[in-house]
């Protein structure tokens, strides 16, 4: 779902989301809600709403009309116990980090994973400002704190990536340090992220257990960062200052 890019530029953002104080979120989605707005109108999409209206690009539901993939979305709705620990969850990673708060907020719509198929949460571009959780992923507050910040810290990406593409058209795919297979150079730095985001989280934790987690999302953000060098010349160049700034924080 890439768009036209404005004049701004990737740097102008000021850092990546959940790594960067100085990241600016609002500003990332005022650019989003112009640029889908415009891209309404020239579908037919937007017929007689005036541009003053644009942030309402910014609702899930709307963001899911411009999609043009066809990738079904597993969904079904959350129960509401399901969605009261949701909040909870939410209202405690706020309160741990208060600068993520405005990205905590992100207009999202958060449904069951279903089928999971192995999988514990999801999201693709494919489904813009869908999180997707199985029920493992409700199985203890840590575990739900984990798959949420992984999930958003993709929707932000997913942002940046929809204005500025990180990677040159038919790149070649690439095998996670994980094992997973078949991953674009973008999804390759899009794990990397996520690995920085929740090293982040973690290194507030005094745990052992949580040390233990900052060294193994270490291992494999490193891993991450690696295989995207390999392949650096298919990314663009804000691909390559993603990388870039990746590198600085492991």
């Amino acid at each position: 779902m890439t768009m036209t890019a404005p004049a701004l530029c990737l740097a102008d953002l000021g850092g990546l989301p959940f790594l960067d104080e100085g990241f600016a979120a609002r500003r990332l989605l005022a650019v989003t809600a112009a640029v889908r707005h415009a891209d309404a109108r020239r579908r037919g999409l937007a017929d007689g709403m005036p541009s003053a209206q644009a942030e309402t690009w910014l609702s899930p539901a709307r963001a899911f009309m411009l999609s043009t993939a066809s990738t079904p979305m597993p969904a079904l709705p959350l129960t509401t116990s399901r969605r009261r620990q949701l909040t909870e969850t939410l209202a405690a990673l706020a309160a741990g980090m208060p600068s993520w708060q405005v990205l905590l907020a992100l207009p999202a719509r958060y449904a069951r994973l279903f089928p999971a198929n192995g999988a514990i949460s999801a999201s693709s571009r494919d489904w813009p400002q869908h999180v997707l959780l199985a029920e493992e992923a409700f199985a203890t507050g840590r575990e739900l704190a984990e798959q949420v910040l992984h999930e958003l810290a993709h929707q932000w990406l997913y942002l940046i990536e929809d204005i500025w593409p990180l990677q040159l058209p038919a790149a070649a795919t690439l095998t996670l340090p994980s094992g997973t297979r078949d991953r674009s150079p973008a999804e390759v730095l899009g794990a990397a992220h996520v690995a920085a985001v929740l090293i982040r989280w973690y290194q507030h934790d005094p745990s052992s257990w949580a040390a233990g987690r900052v060294r193994a999302l270490t291992i494999y953000g490193t891993g991450c960062l690696d295989l995207a060098g390999t392949v650096s010349g298919e990314l663009t160049e804000e691909g390559n200052l993603i990388a870039q700034r990746l590198k600085e924080t492991f």
